[in-house]
C-alpha cells in the first residue's frame, strides 16, 4: 500500500509540474534606439530652389581656391564655387590672414559662435563648377569631381537650359568633424538659369536604411529639405514605410514615427547617417504638424477680440489653417481668388477657415476690410504659433478634420489641387 501511495503521489506531482508551461518573457520596448544608414543619390525632380551666381570681385573672393586646368578652347569663362561648410571656409580664411576679423564677423553674423567647431587647418570644403563657350557658341561645363581644384582631369559636358535627364554628378569634398578632416561625397545637379550666367543648383542625396521593430520591418529614407545643403539635422525630412501596410509616414526632424501603437520622436546626426528614436508617451497630447497626427493646440485672440482655443473650439468641423502674410503676393492671390470661393461654398456648420497673419493688427484689419473677408483672422506677427507650426514659407496650409487630426498639408493644398481635396472630404455635406 505504501508503494502504491508513493506511486500515486509521484504521478500527482508530475501531473502538477507538467501543467506549468514556461512563460514567454514579454518583449522589452526600448525607450531609445538608433539605426545607421548609408548615403545614396536621390532621384532628380523638377524643384530647384537655389540660384548660384558666378564668382565676382566682392570682398569674399579671397576665400575661394584658385582653379587650374580650365581648357584654353573655352571663352566667356564663369566660375561657380559653393562652400559646403561656409563657416569653415570663412574661418580658415581669417586664420590665414586672407580676411580680417571684422570681415569674418560680418560674413557669419549670427553663426559666428559656430566657429568653435572649426579648424584653422585648410579644409577643401568647396564644390567647383566652371562654364564656358566654344568657338561655335556651344556652352559647356566642367565639375571638379575629385576635389583637387584641377580641371584638366575632368570631362566636358554640354550645358542645357532645361533640367538634365541624366543622373546627378558625384563630387568629393572635405569636412571637419570630431577633430579630423574627413573626405565625404555628395551628388549635385544643375541647369542654366534663364540663359543668364547664373545656375539653378541642388543637392541630390539621401540616406537609406531599414530596421525591425516589434517584428515589423520598416524602410527609412532621410534627406535634407529642398536640396539646399547637406546638413540634415534641422532640415531633415523622414520617410518611413512599413512592410505590412505599405503606408508612408512623412515628417520633419524632432517629429514622430508611429511604430506599432507607440510614437517615437526621431532626429538624426548632421550627416544623416545616424537616426535616433526616443519614446514619447505624450505625443498625441502635444500634437504635430505632420499628417495623421493631432494638430498642435494654441490659444489666440482674433481680429474681432475674441479668444479662441484651437482645436477645442472647432471640434466637429473641418478647419483650414492658413499661415500667411500681407508681404506675400502668392498668399494674397490665393485669398482673393481661391479661399473666398471655398469659404462661400463650404463655410458654416461643417467648415471654418482660420487665417494666421504674420502682420500687426492694423495691417491685417485694413486688408480684411478691403477684401471683405468674413472668416476668422488672427494677427500674430512672429508669434509662438508660427514657431510651434515651424512656419518657414508662406502660405503654409493645414487641413484638419472634425476630430482635430491633420489630413492634408502643403503641396496637397495648392490652388490647383485644393478644390478636389475639399470635394473629397466636404462634398457630401
Amino acid at each position: 500500500m505504501k508503494f502504491i501511495k508513493f506511486l500515486l503521489m509521484g504521478l500527482l506531482i508530475s501531473a502538477i509540474t507538467g501543467c506549468k508551461q514556461p512563460k514567454d518573457n514579454p518583449q522589452v520596448i526600448p525607450e531609445t534606439f538608433a539605426v545607421y544608414s548609408a548615403k545614396m543619390p536621390a532621384p532628380v525632380d523638377s524643384i530647384f530652389r537655389m540660384i548660384l551666381g558666378p564668382l565676382g570681385n566682392d570682398r569674399r573672393v579671397v576665400i575661394y581656391p584658385e582653379l587650374k586646368g580650365i581648357p584654353d578652347s573655352l571663352n566667356n569663362i564663369r566660375k561657380f564655387l559653393f562652400p559646403v561648410d561656409d563657416v569653415q571656409a570663412v574661418y580658415q580664411a581669417y586664420k590665414t590672414d586672407l580676411i580680417t576679423k571684422e570681415t569674418m564677423t560680418n560674413s557669419l553674423r549670427d553663426r559666428i559662435n559656430d566657429t568653435i567647431l572649426c579648424t584653422a587647418d585648410y579644409v577643401k570644403t568647396f564644390i567647383a563648377i566652371v562654364t564656358g563657350r566654344s568657338k561655335t557658341g556651344v556652352r559647356y561645363y566642367l565639375i571638379d569631381t575629385n576635389n583637387n581644384y584641377e580641371l584638366s582631369d575632368e570631362s566636358l559636358f554640354i550645358m542645357r537650359d532645361k533640367i538634365p535627364p541624366d543622373q546627378p554628378h558625384k563630387v568629393i569634398f572635405e569636412r571637419f568633424k570630431d577633430g579630423n578632416i574627413l573626405q565625404d561625397s555628395t551628388w549635385i545637379t544643375f541647369y542654366s538659369y534663364r540663359n543668364l550666367d547664373a545656375l539653378w543648383m541642388k543637392f541630390c542625396e539621401q540616406t537609406i536604411t531599414s530596421f525591425t521593430f516589434d517584428s515589423v520591418k520598416y524602410n527609412l529614407v532621410v534627406y535634407p529639405e529642398y536640396g539646399l545643403g547637406l546638413e540634415y539635422r534641422d532640415n531633415a525630412i523622414f520617410e518611413i514605410t512599413d512592410s505590412i501596410h505599405g503606408e508612408k509616414q512623412v515628417f520633419e526632424n524632432n517629429q514622430y514615427a508611429h511604430l506599432g501603437d507607440l510614437y517615437y520622436k526621431a532626429n538624426c546626426s548632421v550627416d544623416g547617417k545616424t537616426i535616433f528614436f526616443t519614446l514619447d508617451t505624450t505625443a498625441l497630447e502635444k500634437g504635430s504638424t505632420q499628417v495623421n497626427m493631432p494638430a498642435i493646440p494654441f490659444e489666440a485672440v482674433t481680429l474681432k477680440g475674441d479668444t479662441v482655443l484651437f482645436p477645442e473650439d472647432f471640434k466637429g468641423k473641418y478647419v483650414l489653417l492658413d499661415f500667411w502674410s500681407t508681404s506675400c503676393p502668392h498668399c494674397i492671390d490665393d485669398i482673393r481668388n481661391c479661399y473666398k470661393d471655398l469659404y462661400n461654398k463650404y463655410g458654416g456648420d461643417h467648415f471654418e477657415l482660420i487665417g494666421i497673419a504674420d502682420d500687426p493688427e492694423s495691417r491685417v484689419e485694413r486688408f480684411v476690410s478691403q477684401n471683405m473677408i468674413t472668416w476668422t483672422m488672427i494677427p500674430a506677427p512672429k508669434s509662438s504659433i508660427q514657431k510651434s507650426y515651424r512656419t518657414k514659407v508662406y502660405p503654409a496650409l493645414y487641413l484638419i478634420n472634425p476630430e482635430g487630426i491633420i489630413i492634408a498639408k502643403g503641396q496637397e493644398l495648392t490652388k490647383e489641387s485644393i478644390n478636389s481635396v475639399f470635394e473629397r472630404y466636404l462634398g457630401q455635406m
